[in-house]
C-alpha cells in the first residue's frame, strides 16, 4: 500500500467558501473606494457646502464604518474556513498515516492520539474518547496475535461496559464475559437477559480481572473458540459483528445491529481496522 491507494477527503468545498469570501471582500473594498471618491468630488471639491455638507460627511462616516464591520465579518469568516480545512487535512494525515503502518506481514502499529481527532466522533463526551485510547492499543495488538478487527474489540467494550463506566468487580472486565468455566476470580452483578419471554434481569458470575490487558487478553481467548472461527476471518466489521452474535456471545436479538450502527460506526472504530 502506499500513498497514492490511500483515499483522503476532498476540500474543495472550503476552497470555494474561501474564494467567494474573499470575492465579496474585494467587492467591498471596490465599493468603498468608489463612496471615498465620490465623498471627495462631493464635499471636498466645494460641491456642498455649510449644513449639506456636514451632513453628507456624517452619513459618509457612517457608511464607512458599516463598510469596515462587513469587511471584518467577511475576514472572520475567511479565518473559520481555513482553520477548519487545515483541521480536517490534519485528521486526515493522521489516518492516511495509519494506514500506511499497515506493513507487509499484516501488523497494525498504535498512532499515539488517534482517538481525540474528529474520526472518533466530533461529539463524543471525554470520558468516551478516553476509554476508547486506553483499549486501542491493546485491541490493535489482539488484531496482530488473532486477527480479531480492532473496530470489533472496542466496540464491544464500549457496548459491555458503557465505555468502561459498568463492569462487575474490579471493573476491568469490559467485555461482559461470565464465570463459567473460570476458575480465576470471580464477581457477582445483576444483568439482563433476552428471553423468550422478554428482558429478564438475574444474577451472574462473571470473570475479574486485574488489568485491562489481561481482560482483552481473556477476551481474544474466548473469540479463539471453534463456534467464533467466522469472526476471526471475517473481512469486515459487518462481518465480525454479526458472527459473534451467531456464535452465541449475547443474547440480545438486536445486538449485532446496535454494535455495527451504535457503536463502530457512530464512533468510526473502524478507521483502525486494516483494509482487506
Amino acid at each position: 500500500m502506499n500513498s497514492e491507494e490511500i483515499k483522503t477527503g476532498e476540500y474543495s468545498n472550503f476552497d470555494t467558501g474561501i474564494s467567494t469570501i474573499k470575492s465579496f471582500n474585494d467587492s467591498l473594498e471596490t465599493t468603498k473606494e468608489n463612496i471615498n471618491k465620490y465623498k471627495e468630488s462631493l464635499c471636498n471639491d466645494g460641491v456642498f457646502k455649510g449644513p449639506i455638507s456636514d451632513s453628507c460627511e456624517a452619513a459618509f462616516l457612517v457608511i464607512a464604518d458599516k463598510f469596515a464591520l462587513e469587511t471584518e465579518n467577511y475576514s472572520t469568516i475567511s479565518s473559520y474556513l481555513e482553520q477548519s480545512k487545515n483541521r480536517y487535512l490534519s485528521s486526515d494525515e493522521n489516518a492516511k498515516q495509519l494506514y500506511l503502518s499497515i506493513k507487509g506481514d499484516g501488523k497494525l502499529q498504535v498512532t499515539e492520539g488517534l482517538a481525540a481527532t474528529p474520526y472518533v466522533n466530533p461529539n463524543a463526551e471525554q470520558y468516551q474518547v478516553d476509554f476508547i485510547n486506553q483499549i486501542l492499543p491493546s485491541a490493535i495488538a489482539l488484531y496482530n496475535e488473532k486477527g480479531i478487527l480492532p473496530s470489533l474489540t472496542i466496540g464491544q467494550a464500549c457496548k459491555e461496559s458503557a465505555f468502561g463506566t459498568a463492569k462487575p468487580g474490579s471493573g476491568y472486565n469490559v467485555f461482559g464475559i461470565k464465570a463459567s468455566g473460570w476458575t480465576g476470580k470471580t464477581a457477582n452483578a445483576s444483568t439482563k437477559e433476552d428471553t423468550s419471554n422478554g428482558l429478564v434481569t438475574i444474577n451472574a458470575s462473571f470473570r475479574d480481572y486485574d488489568t485491562l490487558e489481561a481482560a482483552v487478553h481473556d477476551y481474544g481467548e474466548v473469540l479463539s473458540l471453534e463456534r467464533y472461527d467466522a469472526v476471526r476471518a471475517a473481512k469486515d466489521y459487518k462481518e465480525a459483528a454479526h458472527a459473534v452474535k451467531a456464535g452465541g456471545y449475547a443474547t440480545g436479538r438486536n445486538y449485532d445491529n446496535s454494535l455495527i450502527t451504535d457503536y463502530i460506526e457512530a464512533y468510526n472504530l473502524n478507521q483502525w481496522d486494516p483494509v482487506k
